[in-house]
């Protein structure tokens, strides 16, 4: 709007300033004022339109900016939600890291039993295979002496019934020395009788011998 009156302005002081002029100069003025005005009158309707088009766009903008402003009150909610809930699995996290190294502690002191519990086991099982090992020899030790004596055994088996013959053949010889031997008893009796009256005899030259001692003594 303001351009066009600037247009018009600028024809009138054109026209006042020059006085009389031909009728073709004022035909082309004329001309040029109309199409002064139609630029004029174009000029309007885009700065209307480019108005318009401002218009919309702050209104766009503003629609925009209270969107934003109620978007950003949302995500600030949510925000603020999400940082109580990041707070809150903080705290829940750290529990849990607590429990987990009490857990990982427990575990490592129960491997540590376990294993030395297998270790144990495993040293009684070494030291049974050994006693295994100890028994079996001495089993094998035990058998070769069980089949040296059976072996012994059949020997004197053996001999037994060799032994048996000569005794079932020396019955009568045992009978002969069987009386040999009661009439080396009788002997043996007589012996002792006449060793005991020796003895008797002895003692009493010894009393005797003592008393002639004392006598000469005297």
């Amino acid at each position: 709007m303001i351009q066009k009156y600037s247009i018009v302005l600028l024809i009138l002081s054109l026209i006042t300033f020059s006085g009389c002029v031909s009728k073709k100069k004022y035909l082309e003025m004329e001309a040029g004022r109309i199409k002064a005005e139609k630029l004029a009158a174009q000029l309007d309707e885009e700065n209307n339109a480019k108005a318009a088009r401002i218009e919309a766009l702050i209104a766009d903008f503003e629609s925009m900016k209270n969107e934003l402003l109620e978007n950003n009150a949302i995500k600030e909610q949510v925000i603020d939600s999400l940082n109580g809930t990041i707070f809150e699995l903080s705290e829940n996290l750290e529990t849990q890291k607590n429990m987990l190294q009490r857990t990982s502690t427990d575990l490592n002191f129960e491997q540590k039993r376990l294993n030395d519990e297998l270790a144990e086991k495993e040293r009684n099982i070494a030291n049974l295979e050994k006693e295994v090992t100890r028994l079996e020899n001495e089993v094998s030790e035990k058998n070769d002496q069980i089949d040296q004596k059976n072996f012994d055994l059949g020997k004197l088996k053996d001999e037994a019934v060799i032994l048996n013959g000569k005794i079932q053949n020396g019955d009568q010889k045992l009978v002969q020395l069987q009386t040999q031997l009661d009439k080396l008893k009788t002997d043996v009796s007589d012996l002792q009788k006449q060793i005991s009256e020796k003895d008797e005899t002895i003692l009493r030259l010894e009393n005797n011998v003592k008393l002639l001692k004392n006598e000469l003594g005297r």
